[in-house]
């Protein structure tokens, strides 16, 4: 994993490697403008042909910004700066970069000396941008003479680089307040920022890449992981080898308990991505009238037939029952399509004090939960939650736009509090653990938007529960590899067209390319 600062840890790291390493900040400047420059010519194709206009502000975001003027033009490329200012109103490193790009002839522009015209024709008549101006120390809404740079760059649509975020985003809270940069590349220094993750501001960040810049691993590892980014090598750790000397009670058996009248779908897209998770058995669990249209499809999974009330739901008396079949099952995965009525809110009351084995819940089952929130309080230690944010709503009594606004402090207070392990779901899910540390995933798109996604995701989180993950590993793995599934199929053919069980199709892929 990868750990994901605030600005305020990244400036302490800064200053850690300056002060107790001895490495000098103009060091830092160095190895952060060369690392960009050799990312733009891997990234961007003919760079040595296009005309590159560096924008840098006042701060050490602009130093950057010269040091990458200064290293094109060593390399021949054709590069001009603008300065928002002038070089008096630079201090430090930055001004020392700046005066030596002057020094050596770069072509520069300070606004400070009212050079509109020559900004004007220069932002024209290039063809790449680099976005140095502001760093992530801006908390701030930008205004005045920036405000309207930022706003002539993106209206000028030319290919833009940023250095580190884009410029006028709050790099903690991910929002918005007024004009920011649209990039097409953004190059995170030294390490991710939560904004590169976090939604509306992550929409801003084009393709992002991480630049190390020389900060010791001693450093970086002296902070605490509470925010991270899931990797592949992640997901690898989680699974042990399977033994040739086993047979389909070594993977466990899963339960699942999904289904009801109109929703038979779900039932099957949870069943099917649980045997593709590798599990051993699967039954699924479902208001007896469903099975005749559940017994051909899939054909490998067993059926429990349940009690059903005369709406086609699952009824108060099948708990007892359901709990006589939890027994010798290793997982439960409960919730899709179950429905939300009287009865079968009951039902899950009469079930939840009798459950002893690790459970995943979603859809249904979270909206039942919200309708009596006092039955959070008797779930399980390490139960997992898959709400998206609508269902996140009913469970919090929160606003969809206020949990939007503020994923991260949702997720952990709610996670502190109930002992559970939640997936927020969404762009970038957040996965959120009992002693609120955070994991972000990377993986997935937007074709993922699509009925019965979910299911999908509880059936695979259900079945590593199944095989004997460990609750939080199971959660991190299904997520990863639930995205990972998505983006396979996206490859090959259009987001617009994926539909669930399109990702079951490609879940194989998904876990032979995650675990070799």
């Amino acid at each position: 994993m990868k750990n994901i600062f605030t600005a305020e840890e990244m400036r302490k790291a800064d200053s850690l490697t300056i002060r107790d390493i001895g490495i000098p900040g103009i060091v830092l400047m160095e190895n952060a403008g060369a690392g960009i420059v050799c990312a733009m010519e891997k990234k961007i194709d003919n760079l040595k042909r296009k005309k590159v206009l560096v924008v840098c502000g006042k701060g050490n975001n602009g130093g950057d910004g010269f040091v990458i003027a200064r290293l094109l033009l060593l390399k021949g490329f054709h590069v001009q700066v603008v300065l928002l200012g002038e070089i008096k109103d630079l201090a430090g490193d930055a001004r020392t970069n700046a005066e030596v790009a002057r020094n050596m002839k770069v072509p520069l522009y300070e606004t400070g000396k009212g050079n509109s015209r020559e900004l004007s024709h220069a932002m024209r008549h290039t063809q790449i941008v680099v976005d140095a101006v502001f760093g992530t120390g801006l908390t701030r809404k930008v205004e005045g003479p920036a405000a309207k740079v930022i706003r002539q760059l993106n209206t000028l649509g030319k290919f833009t680089v940023a250095v580190d975020i884009p410029s006028g985003i709050d790099s903690d809270t991910g929002q918005l307040s007024g004009p920011h940069i649209q990039a097409n590349l953004t190059l995170a220094l030294g390490a991710y920022k939560r904004s590169h993750f976090l939604f509306p501001a992550a929409e801003a960040m084009g393709q992002l890449e991480l630049i190390d810049i020389g900060i010791p691993h001693s450093v970086m590892d002296g902070f605490e992981e509470s925010v991270s980014l899931l990797e592949a090598q992640d997901i690898l750790a989680c699974f042990p080898e399977r033994k040739r000397n086993s047979h389909k009670g070594t993977y466990g058996h899963l339960l699942i308990l999904a289904g009801s009248k109109g929703k038979g779908g779900a039932a099957g897209l949870t069943a099917l991505s649980g045997l593709h998770s590798g599990a051993g058995l699967v039954t699924l669990g479902c208001p007896e009238s469903m099975i005749p249209s559940q017994e051909w499809h899939p054909m490998e999974v067993m059926s429990l037939p349940l009690p059903e009330t005369g709406t086609g739901a699952m009824a108060e008396k099948a708990a007892e029952p359901t709990l006589e079949a939890l027994k010798g099952k290793n997982a439960l995965a409960i919730g899709p399509g179950l429905g939300t009525s009287p009865s079968t809110l009951k039902y899950l009351e009469a079930l939840l004090p009798g459950i002893s084995c690790p459970m995943v819940i979603d859809a249904d089952g979270l909206n039942l939960l919200g309708k009596k929130k006092s039955l959070l309080n008797q779930l399980p230690k390490g139960t997992i939650l898959t709400p998206h944010p609508k269902e996140m709503s009913r469970l919090t009594g929160l606003s969809t736009p206020v949990i939007q606004k503020n994923r991260l402090k949702t997720v952990q207070d709610f996670c502190t509090q109930f002992k559970v392990i939640l997936v927020l779901k969404g762009a970038h899910s957040l996965i959120g653990l009992p002693d609120g540390r955070i994991r972000i995933n990377p993986t997935g798109n937007a074709g993922m938007a699509t009925g019965g996604s979910g299911d999908v995701l509880t059936g695979l989180i259900g079945g590593f529960l199944a095989q004997g993950l460990p609750p939080e590993k199971a959660a991190l793995a299904g997520v990863y590899l639930h995205g990972l599934s998505g983006d396979i199929y996206t490859r090959q053919l259009s987001e617009r067209s994926l539909i669930a069980g399109d990702l079951i199709d490609h879940l194989p892929t998904a876990i032979k390319e995650a675990l070799g």
